[in-house]
C-alpha cells in the first residue's frame, strides 16, 4: 500500500513540476539538525524529528517558484493546497523556528507570508452583497488558483499564524493583516436573533451554510485577545469575550468538552474533536491572562482535564488525526505554562512517538497520507513543541 502511496506522490509531483516548471528541494541550513546544549535528550530527539518533518514537508509537497504547497489532488483549475493545510505549513515554520535549534529556520518565514498574501481577497462582500474588509479565501486567488469560498475558521488560523510571525520577526505587516482578517471576522457575528442561541460567527461566509461553531468562535477569541494585547483596544478584547461566552453558552457539553456546532435549524453535531477543545482552552488561559477573571482559568483547566481523560493515548486520540491534535496540543502546553500538569506533555509525547512509528513513511520522511500537507506539516509544530518552542 506504501508503495502505492509513493507513486500516486511522484504523480502529483509530476503534476506541479508542469504548473510551476520545477519543483525544487528547499534550501536547509547544513547546521540546522544540531541540537542545543540547553535541550534535554529527549528534546533534542524531538528537535531532530521536527526538522527531518519540515525537511520532508518542504522537500515533497513544497513548489519554491510559488512559495505554495502541493494539494493532495491537483486540478487545473486548484493544483495548490487549501488555505488551512497553508496555515499549517506556516505554523510548522513557525514553530520549528522557535525552538532552540530552529533559528535557521526563521529565513523561510518570509516565503511562508509571500504564499499566503496569494490567497487574499481585497474584495468580500457577505451573501447579501454587504462590502467586508479583506480577508483570505479558502483556495488560491487567480491566476495560480480559482479561489473559493471565504471560511471564518480559515481567517482564525491564517490571524494566529500571522501573529505569530509577528512575535518572530516584529514585522508591522503581520500585524496590520492579522487586525484587517479579524474585522472580517466580526461581519460574520450572526444578528439574527430568531435563531436557535443567537449570535456567534457563522463557519463560512456563504448562503449555502447557516452553521454557527467551536471552530469559528473560539480561535478568533484567542486572536482577539492577542490583538488587544498589543493594541491595547478594548474592540478586540470585547468581541473575543462575546465570541468565547457564545460558545460556552451554545456548545458546551455537560462533559466538561465543546460540541462542533449548531445548525441553522437548531440541532446540535455533538462531535467532540481535540481542536475544540483545545481553542477553549486557549481562549480560556488567554482571557485569564489579560482580565485576572479565575472564571476563564477554571474552565480552561476542567477543559483540559476532561480532554486527557477522554482523548488518552490511543485509538480515540490517533483518530483525531494530526491537524487537529497540533491545535490541541498547543493550546495544552500554552496552559502548561500557567498550571503545569505532566498528563499534558505525556499525552503529547505518547502522540508523537506513536506516529513516528505508526504514521510515518521512512522512505520520505512524510506522515500518512503521503501527500497531505495537513498530516506532516502539524507533526512539526508537535516535535517543535516538544523541542521546547513557546505555544
Amino acid at each position: 500500500m506504501r508503495t502505492a502511496l509513493c507513486k500516486g506522490l511522484v504523480a502529483r509531483s509530476a503534476i506541479a513540476v508542469a504548473i510551476t516548471s520545477a519543483l525544487a528541494f528547499s534550501s536547509v541550513p547544513a547546521d540546522a539538525a544540531q541540537p542545543s546544549p540547553v535541550q534535554s535528550v529527549k528534546a533534542q530527539v524531538d528537535q531532530q524529528r521536527a526538522i527531518a518533518s519540515y525537511e520532508a514537508l518542504q522537500q515533497y509537497l513544497y513548489v519554491p517558484a510559488s512559495q505554495l504547497y502541493v494539494a493532495p489532488a491537483p486540478t487545473t483549475s486548484n493544483p495548490f493546497a487549501f488555505l488551512w493545510p497553508f496555515t499549517n505549513a506556516m505554523a510548522a515554520t513557525d514553530y520549528l523556528a522557535g525552538t532552540p535549534g530552529g533559528k535557521p529556520y526563521s529565513s523561510d518565514l518570509d516565503a511562508r507570508l509571500g504564499g499566503l498574501l496569494q490567497y487574499q481577497d481585497a474584495s468580500e462582500h457577505t451573501p447579501s452583497g454587504t462590502v467586508q474588509p479583506p480577508a483570505f479565501q479558502s483556495a488560491v486567488a487567480p491566476p495560480l488558483g480559482s479561489g473559493g469560498d471565504t471560511y471564518y475558521d480559515d481567517n482564525a488560523w491564517t490571524s494566529l499564524e500571522l501573529l505569530h510571525q509577528y512575535h518572530l520577526t516584529g514585522s508591522l505587516t503581520d500585524l496590520a493583516l492579522a487586525e484587517e482578517s479579524f474585522r472580517f471576522v466580526v461581519t460574520g457575528w450572526s444578528t439574527d436573533r430568531s435563531s436557535p442561541c443567537p449570535g456567534g460567527v457563522y463557519w463560512v461566509d456563504a448562503s449555502w451554510s447557516g452553521d454557527r461553531n467551536t471552530v469559528s468562535n473560539a480561535p478568533n477569541a484567542e486572536v482577539g485577545v492577542q490583538l488587544y494585547e498589543l493594541t491595547g483596544s478594548s474592540y478586540y478584547l470585547a468581541w473575543a469575550n462575546r465570541m468565547y461566552e457564545w460558545v460556552n453558552r451554545c456548545l458546551a457539553a455537560p462533559n466538561g468538552l465543546y460540541y462542533d456546532h449548531i445548525s441553522s435549524a437548531g440541532t446540535i453535531n455533538t462531535t467532540e474533536w481535540s481542536y475544540n477543545q483545545g481553542t477553549m482552552i486557549g481562549a480560556g488561559v488567554l482571557l485569564y491572562g489579560v482580565t485576572g477573571k479565575a472564571s476563564y482559568l477554571n474552565r480552561a483547566i476542567r477543559t483540559a482535564q476532561a480532554a486527557v481523560a477522554y482523548y488518552g493515548m490511543g485509538k480515540q486520540l490517533e483518530a483525531q488525526g494530526p491537524a487537529f491534535n497540533g491545535i490541541y496540543f498547543r493550546n495544552l502546553f500554552l496552559l502548561d505554562q500557567l498550571r503545569p500538569r505532566a498528563a499534558y506533555k505525556h499525552e503529547a509525547e505518547f502522540y508523537g512517538s506513536y506516529m513516528w512509528s505508526h504514521d510515518r513513511d521512512p522512505s520520505t520522511g512524510l506522515f500518512l497520507p503521503l501527500s497531505a500537507v495537513n498530516a506532516t506539516a502539524p507533526m512539526v509544530e508537535i516535535y517543535s513543541l516538544l523541542a521546547g518552542s513557546s505555544p
